[in-house]
């Protein structure tokens, strides 16, 4: 305990000296005379209040300083995945009572009363939990993931103010979330020390690794699936691998297995007989002897729709330009092209151009028209983009840029002011605040590599963009439009305005690391004005298409009224209906702006439906439905065994010890001789600014009353 002051010391002993002088001299002599008792007492009356109101000027704090002892804290991290039931199945079926045999070892040796300090028990899974205390009745083994990363990383953070001294992380090894517990051990603040629990030979089992297929495909059309085997203890046995949906084969095929480890691929198709997201499912049959049949099927999910998207491209004539424009899309696997390309006299390559053109998805004009064109066809291509076909514009040496300001005024997102007379080199650069629009979304490529393709031709004359178009990409030097879109009405068109983009097409072999910025962006422009403006008053989706197993099921919505402004106050609600026709109602959440979510939870496996509807004041705004799927998870049954040897990195990369469950019983010793696992003394200091007490002014004050009183009392003047 001590004292200290904002002013000095002497200079409050000074003060408290004048006070006493000042007592003095006022009590020295009396009228009417008193008593030296009276006197005195007065006097010290006076002093009193005088002192303290002196020693609370100088505003006096008293620090307190308290030392508490903190035990050392060692948190026991059990992982409680599903894996921990396989690995310490040995021969019997895999079930959680086993899983508790194989770590009670650990937890007793916890809790024999050697071990110095307390524990804190966590669980390990997708998201790591405090349990209450370490015992084995609270522990499932049901975790459908096992992210061990998070829960090393969440430990520190949820024993805050705690002593902590190591962590013990109790597991078979096996993770299958989050990013490398490795890295997290590299910068551990306390030592990991680990147990590996469960086998660690390498078992029979037969595995589906992996399904891929196709993320959309079409009515009557073969889908390729292919599923990749993994086989441990193989002996050239001969599986089957069938394809399924609700039940119903698909197709199957039968495989020979490797001998010993191993991996074979199996090839198998389907043609869907109806649109909408549907679920498949591959299994394999299963080995004898062999440690869990969990892993031998998976599912994935295919969106079916009606039909490919049907483009109609229209050339100048025969050039490499439209050829490299036209064989981007016939390379497109969602796309199916017919072209159609004018001769001198007017007529066209490979037929005339078809009677219906709104029956087409995308029209692209590549140089379309130029000057042999007869001016009812352009107008009649002109009259189905303006009502509603959406337009994709390339500019060609044989452009009819004449016929574009006459016939396509109303489409195009940039007009030429004058016919061209000339062409010059010019350089293709993404406008820097456009970078992130999906048309440069392009896979595997650097969008800086645009600098170095060979130049466009560019036409001399000026181009002038709508007020509602948006330039994506200029000409350098200069700043001249090469690319620009526009959205108008629900229609979407662009232009590109620069020539030569064969040349992009055929780059030498130093330019190869820019071989997808063309076939990409020509993919990406027809994706982008292709795709329908949803002007639909409610707007209800599902987060993602297909949710894994343990997942919750969420969506998110938009509504608006006939101006199409946000609607924020109005009931949302969403039906979901399962396979067997059982409906799930439920309400989504206003969350701002016309917005609404809504998180269902977990689902089981299966495919789905939804109907959502919108209501304001009883009536109806608007209806929104669609489909998501629900997959089976069993990412925890792909490695059946236990993995000492990382493990065993992960204790010594962060300082801790590897131990099995016959070595735990020396894990209560090591941590007694280990000088970092000691107990802590926190030291805290405490401060009382004594002149904000109210105390010493009702003292002051009672000195000071009593003394008046006193003083009325012996009539004193």
């Amino acid at each position: 305990m001590a004292f200290s002051f904002g002013y000095s010391p002497w200079l409050l002993l000074l003060c408290v000296a004048v006070a006493g002088g000042l007592t003095y001299w006022s009590y020295r002599v009396t009228v009417p005379s008193l008593h030296l008792g009276w006197r005195l007492l007065l006097g010290s009356l006076r002093f009193l209040a005088l002192a303290l109101i002196c020693f609370l000027l100088f505003e006096p704090v008293l620090r307190q300083i308290q030392s508490t002892e903190r035990p050392p804290v060692l948190a026991v991290l059990v992982d409680e995945s599903e894996s921990m039931q396989v690995v310490t199945a040995g021969t019997e079926s895999p079930s959680p009572a086993r899983a508790r045999d194989s770590v009670r070892p650990v937890l007793e040796a916890l809790q024999s009363g050697g071990l110095p300090g307390r524990t804190e028990l966590f669980s390990v899974g997708g998201t790591p939990q405090r349990r209450p205390s370490v015992g084995l009745d609270s522990l499932q083994f049901n975790g459908s993931r096992t992210d061990l990363a998070r829960a090393l990383e969440a430990v520190p953070e949820g024993l805050q103010g705690e002593n902590l001294r190591g962590v013990l992380l109790v597991s078979d090894g096996q993770y299958n979330t989050g990013q490398n517990p490795l890295r997290v051990a590299d910068r551990s603040p306390v030592p990991i020390h680990t147990v590996t629990v469960g086998d660690t030979s390498r078992r029979r089992d037969l595995r589906l690794q992996s399904v891929t297929t196709n993320d959309r495909a079409y009515l009557n059309s073969s889908v390729p699936v292919r599923a990749r085997l993994g086989v441990t203890g193989g002996n050239r046995e001969s599986v089957t691998v069938a394809l399924q949906q609700n039940g119903q084969p698909l197709a199957q095929r039968d495989v020979r297995l490797p001998q010993g480890p191993g991996e074979v691929s199996v090839d198998l198709s389907f043609e869907p007989e109806r649109a909408g997201l549907q679920q498949l499912t591959v299994s394999v049959t299963a080995l004898s002897g062999e440690v869990t049949t969990q892993n031998n099927s998976q599912t994935v999910s295919v969106r079916v729709l009606e039909s490919k998207r049907q483009v109609l491209v229209l050339g100048s004539a025969p050039s490499p330009n439209v050829s490299a424009i036209r064989r981007v899309y016939e390379r497109t696997a969602d796309t199916e092209v017919t072209a159609r390309i004018p001769t001198p006299d007017g007529s066209f390559q490979d037929g005339a151009l078809p009677d219906t053109l709104s029956d087409f998805d995308v029209i692209v004009c590549a140089g379309f028209p130029s000057a042999p064109v007869p001016a009812d066809v352009t107008e009649r291509v002109a009259t189905a983009i303006d009502e509603g076909t959406p337009g994709l514009f390339f500019v060609d040496p044989q452009t009819d840029l004449t016929a574009w300001n006459e016939h396509f005024r109303g489409v195009l997102p940039a007009r030429p002011d004058a016919a061209s007379t000339g062409f010059t080199e010019a350089a293709f650069s993404v406008v820097e605040s456009e970078r992130q629009h999906p048309v440069f979304r392009i896979e595997n490529a650097d969008l800086s590599l645009f600098g170095r393709l060979p130049p466009l031709q560019v036409s001399d004359v000026p181009w002038s963009p709508t007020p509602d178009a948006r330039v994506l990409g200029t000409a350098t030097p200069g700043d001249d439009p090469l690319l620009v879109v526009r959205r108008r009405a629900g229609l979407r068109t662009a232009a590109f305005l620069g020539t030569g983009v064969w040349r992009w097409a055929l780059l030498p072999s130093e330019l190869e690391p820019a071989d997808p910025l063309w076939p990409g962006l020509a993919s990406n422009l027809l994706r982008w004005v292709s795709t329908e403006t949803d002007d639909a008053p409610v707007r209800v989706q599902p987060v993602a298409p297909t949710f894994d197993g343990d997942e919750s099921v969420s969506f998110t919505g938009q509504v608006y009224d006939e101006s199409m402004q946000p609607v924020s106050d109005a009931a949302v609600e969403v039906t979901v209906t399962d396979s067997t026709g059982s409906e799930y109602p439920y309400t989504m959440e206003p969350v701002g702006q016309g917005r609404y979510a809504l998180d269902v939870g977990t689902l089981p496996d299966g495919a789905y439906q939804y109907r959502a509807t919108a209501r304001r004041g009883g009536a109806e705004l608007g209806t929104d439905q669609g489909e998501f799927s629900v997959a089976p998870l069993r990412i925890e049954y792909q490695a059946p065994r236990a993995d000492a040897v990382f493990m065993r990195q992960l204790a010594t990369r962060s300082g801790g010890t590897a131990y099995t469950p016959r070595t735990i019983s020396q894990l209560p010793s090591d941590l007694a001789t280990q000088n970092s696992f000691t107990s802590e003394v926190v030291r805290q200091s405490t401060e009382a600014e004594l002149w904000r007490t109210s105390l010493f002014l009702l003292a002051i004050l009672a000195f000071l009353a009593s003394e008046w009183t006193l003083r009325k009392f012996l009539g004193l003047t």
